[in-house]
C-alpha cells in the first residue's frame, strides 16, 4: 500500500469532517449573501396617522373698538311681525288697564288704518266675517243678542248658532299677538267677555267659547223668554256706563228737549272705541232707534189709552201674546225651538197687527251717521292713555282723523232688504269710519258664508 493511501486511510474522519466544513461554510456564506441581498431591496414601509374630527369653531368678527360721538336721540320706529296662521300655542295673557292699550299701533299706521304698516312690509291679521274683510291687531267683535235677531224669516235660532259658531272661529283663528275682545248687547245693557283687551291666545279663545256658545241657545223646555244676556255662559262683564259723550250727552247741541233714547248697539259701539279697538264688526239687525225728543206730543198717552184707537191698541197687544203662545205650544210639542219675539206692545202689534194705528208720538232729532262719528273720535280722545306704554305697533302720531275701522253686518228677512234708515245710516257710518257695509237675508244666506251648518232648525 502506497504511502498516499495510507495517509488517506488513517485521515479518513479527519477529512469528512474538513469536506462537512467546507459545505456548511459555502452554505453559510451564500445564505449571509441572500439575507444581506434582501434587507438591502426590502421597501420601507409608509405610516399614515389616523384621521380625528376636531370641531369646527365659528369665525367669529373681530371686534374693534371705535370711538363714536354721541348724537341726540332721533324716534325710532320700532317693528312688529305678526303671523297670519294661527300659532297653536298659550301667550301669556296680556292684561291691559281699565283705560285698555294704546291708541294708534300698527293696525292704526297710516291714513288707511294699516297703509303705513303695509308699506314697510309688515302684516296685520285679516279677519273675514260672512264676507266682510278686515285687518286689525286691537280687534273687537259686536254681537246683537236682541229677540229680532232669531226672527224666523231671518234664519230663527239656527241662523244664530251659526253666527255665534262664525265668532267663535274667527276667534280662534287670531294669531296670539293680537288683541280682542267680544261684546254682546240687548236693548239696554252690554256684556264684554273681559274687562279689557286681551291675547288672542288658546285659553281666551277658549273662554270665548264657553261664554257664548249658550247664548240664545236651544235647550229641552225654551220659552219664548228664554234669550238675550241671561242666558250667556259663565264669565264676562255687564258694564254699567253709559256711554254718553257729545250731541249724545249735551242733547242741546241738536235741538233736544228731553231724556235721550240711544239703544241697541250704542253702548256697545262707544265701548269698543273706549277699548282703542282699531277694527270693530258689528253684527245687528237694525239701526234701532237713536234719538232725542224735540217736542211734546199733541196728547199724551193717558188720554190716547181712553179713545177707540187705544183701547184696540191694548187689545190687539193681548191678541198677539195669545197667538204667541198658542203658536209656541204647537212648535213645544213638534220638539221645535220656540218662536223667540219681544213681548211688548210695540213688537207684538207690529208682528200680528202691522197697520193699528199707533200711540202718538213726541218730534225727534235722528242722531246721524256724523254724530257718531264724532262721538267715536271723542271717546278715543276721553280714554286714550296719557302715560307712554309697550306696544307691539308703531307709534302715531295724532292725526285729528278717525284711523280706525267700523264694519256692519246687518241680517234681514229673507226676500227682504234693510229698511231705508238703517240702509242709509250704517252704509254712512261704515264709509265714514273707512269700513264695510253688507246685508245677509235669511238662514241659506247665512249658510253659504260657513263650511258647515248645524243641522235642524
Amino acid at each position: 500500500m502506497s504511502t498516499k493511501k495510507r495517509f488517506f486511510a488513517s485521515h479518513a474522519k479527519s477529512s469528512a469532517a474538513i469536506i462537512s466544513l467546507a459545505i456548511h461554510g459555502i452554505f453559510l456564506v451564500v445564505a449571509l449573501t441572500f439575507v444581506a441581498v434582501t434587507v438591502i431591496q426590502k421597501q420601507e414601509q409608509s405610516f399614515e396617522a389616523p384621521t380625528v374630527n376636531r370641531p369646527k369653531m365659528a369665525l367669529k368678527r373681530l371686534q374693534v373698538p371705535v370711538n363714536v360721538k354721541k348724537q341726540a336721540p332721533k324716534p325710532k320706529i320700532r317693528k312688529r311681525i305678526v303671523v297670519k296662521p294661527k300659532v297653536n300655542q298659550n301667550m301669556p295673557d296680556i292684561k291691559m288697564p281699565e283705560v285698555s292699550g294704546v291708541k294708534g299701533g300698527l293696525g292704526n299706521a297710516g291714513g288707511g288704518g294699516f297703509g303705513a304698516a303695509s308699506s314697510i312690509g309688515l302684516t296685520l291679521p285679516e279677519i273675514d266675517i260672512f264676507g266682510v274683510k278686515g285687518k286689525g291687531e286691537r280687534i273687537v267683535l259686536v254681537l246683537d243678542s236682541q229677540a229680532d235677531m232669531m226672527d224666523d224669516n231671518r234664519g230663527g235660532i239656527a241662523a244664530y248658532t251659526i253666527i255665534k259658531q262664525e265668532l267663535v272661529r274667527i276667534v280662534d283663528e287670531l294669531p296670539p299677538t293680537a288683541l280682542f275682545n267680544v261684546l254682546v248687547f240687548d236693548w239696554k245693557e252690554v256684556a264684554m267677555a273681559f274687562p279689557s283687551l286681551v291675547s288672542a291666545n288658546d285659553e281666551n279663545a277658549r273662554k270665548v267659547e264657553e261664554w257664548l256658545m249658550p247664548l240664545n241657545a236651544v235647550k229641552k223646555g225654551m220659552g219664548a223668554r228664554d234669550y238675550g244676556l241671561q242666558t250667556l255662559g259663565k264669565g264676562g262683564t255687564i258694564m254699567s256706563d253709559t256711554m254718553l259723550i257729545g250731541a249724545f250727552e249735551d242733547v242741546k247741541k241738536v235741538g233736544g228737549t228731553g231724556e235721550v233714547d240711544v239703544r241697541a248697539w250704542f253702548k256697545s259701539s262707544m265701548l269698543a272705541q273706549k277699548l282703542q279697538a282699531d277694527t270693530v264688526f258689528l253684527l245687528t239687525d237694525d239701526w234701532d232707534l237713536q234719538r232725542v225728543p224735540t217736542t211734546a206730543a199733541g196728547m199724551s198717552r193717558e188720554e190716547w189709552d181712553k179713545t177707540s184707537a187705544g183701547i184696540k191698541w191694548k187689545d190687539s197687544h193681548k191678541e198677539g201674546l195669545r197667538k204667541l203662545d198658542e203658536e209656541n205650544k204647537k212648535r213645544a210639542a213638534n220638539g221645535e225651538p220656540p218662536k223667540i219675539l219681544e213681548r211688548n206692545e210695540w213688537d207684538i202689534n207690529r208682528e200680528y197687527f202691522p197697520g193699528i194705528e199707533r200711540p202718538p208720538q213726541s218730534k225727534y232729532y235722528q242722531y246721524t251717521a256724523k254724530d257718531f262719528l264724532q262721538a267715536f273720535m271723542l271717546t278715543r280722545d276721553k280714554f286714550a292713555p296719557q302715560a307712554p306704554q309697550i306696544t307691539s305697533g308703531i307709534a302715531k302720531k295724532k292725526s285729528g282723523k278717525f284711523d280706525s275701522s267700523f264694519n256692519v253686518i246687518l241680517f234681514v228677512p229673507q226676500g227682504q232688504g234693510a229698511s231705508e234708515t238703517s240702509e242709509a245710516n250704517f252704509k254712512a257710518l261704515a264709509g265714514l269710519c273707512s269700513g264695510q257695509y253688507k246685508t245677509i237675508a235669511g238662514l241659506e244666506a247665512i249658510q253659504s258664508y260657513v263650511k258647515s251648518a248645524p243641522e235642524g232648525n
